[in-house]
C-alpha cells in the first residue's frame, strides 16, 4: 500500500502494522506534515494526478488477492521511510529491486562476452589491438594510443611525362634513362620507387632494376617534404647494357 502526502505530495509505502500503531496519522519525512494516510491511501503506486477512492465506499471482500504483490507492500517500518529525514527515492521499492537485478545481469553478461572473446582471440593467436571495434574502445578508454596517421600516397596521380633510353655517353657497357616525372595530386606526397625492366623485341623482360629516391635526387634535395603538387622532376638513371636483345623498356612506380 501507498499513501501520499497531501502537502508535499511525497509517496510513501506504509503497512496495516504501522497504521493500526499510529491510527493512520504519519509525519512525512521530506516536509514534516503530519497527515492522516487513509486519507489518501492506494494500493498501487499513484500516479500524476491520481486521486485516492472516495471516502464512505463499502470496500468488497472476498476478491482474489496477488500474494506476490502483497508479500512486496510488507515492509519494516524502517523500509517505509515515514520517520525518516532521508528523502525518499522517486520509484516504488520493488520496482527499484528488478531495475537494480536487470543491471546486475547485464554486467555479468557483459563479462563473460568479454571474457569468451578473449579467451577465443588468444586460442586463434591473435591480439585484441587488431580488431576495428576493440582498438577504437581501447583507445577512447585511453589504454591503446591511436595509431599513427599515415602520409598522403596515390601513384596513380606520378605521370611519366617523357622518357628515353640511350646508350651512356662516356661508358659503352651501360645504358642512360632520361625521364620526367610530375605528381598530379593536389597535395604533396612521398617520392616513389622506380622499377626499370628491359624487354626484348617479344616484350619479354630480360633485366630488371630498381632506384630507391636516393638513387635519382640530387645531393642535397630533400626527401622529407616529398614531391610538390604539379611539380616536373627530371630524373637521369644509369643501369648496365644487357646487349642487343634489349630492345625496349618498362618504368612503373613502386
Amino acid at each position: 500500500m501507498y499513501t501520499r502526502c497531501t502537502a508535499c505530495h511525497t509517496v510513501h509505502p506504509v503497512n496495516a502494522g504501522l497504521l493500526a500503531r499510529s491510527g493512520g496519522q504519519f509525519r512525512c519525512g521530506k516536509c514534516k506534515k503530519i497527515s492522516n494516510a487513509l486519507d489518501s491511501l492506494f494500493d498501487e503506486w499513484p500516479g500524476a494526478g491520481e486521486k485516492p477512492p472516495s471516502a464512505g465506499e463499502i470496500p468488497v471482500l472476498g476478491l482474489p488477492i496477488d500474494l506476490d504483490e502483497a508479500r512486496e507492500s510488507r515492509l519494516e517500518p524502517e523500509e517505509a521511510g515515514l520517520y525518516g529525514d532521508a528523502e525518499t527515492d522517486s520509484g516504488p521499492p520493488g520496482r527499484r529491486g528488478k531495475n537494480w537485478a536487470r543491471l546486475s545481469w547485464i554486467s555479468i553478461s557483459l563479462v563473460i562476452v568479454a571474457a569468451v572473446t578473449f579467451k577465443l582471440l588468444e586460442f586463434y593467436e591473435k591480439p585484441l589491438a587488431e580488431l576495428p571495434a576493440a582498438a577504437s574502445l581501447m583507445t577512447r578508454l585511453g589504454i591503446h594510443n591511436p595509431p599513427a596517421a599515415q602520409p598522403f600516397r596515390d601513384l596513380e596521380q606520378i605521370h611519366l611525362v617523357s622518357r628515353e633510353l640511350t646508350s651512356h655517353p662516356l661508358q659503352a657497357d651501360m645504358l642512360r634513362l632520361t625521364a620526367t616525372i610530375v605528381n598530379r595530386a593536389l597535395q604533396s606526397q612521398p617520392y616513389p620507387d622506380l622499377e626499370l625492366i628491359l624487354l626484348d623485341a617479344e616484350g619479354q623482360p630480360i633485366s630488371n632494376f630498381r632506384f630507391s629516391p636516393a638513387d635519382y635526387l640530387s645531393e642535397g634535395a630533400s626527401r622529407g617534404s616529398g614531391m610538390t603538387s604539379q611539380a616536373f622532376l627530371p630524373l637521369i638513371l644509369d643501369l648496365p647494357d644487357p646487349g642487343q636483345v634489349a630492345v625496349g623498356f618498362e618504368l612503373n612506380f613502386l
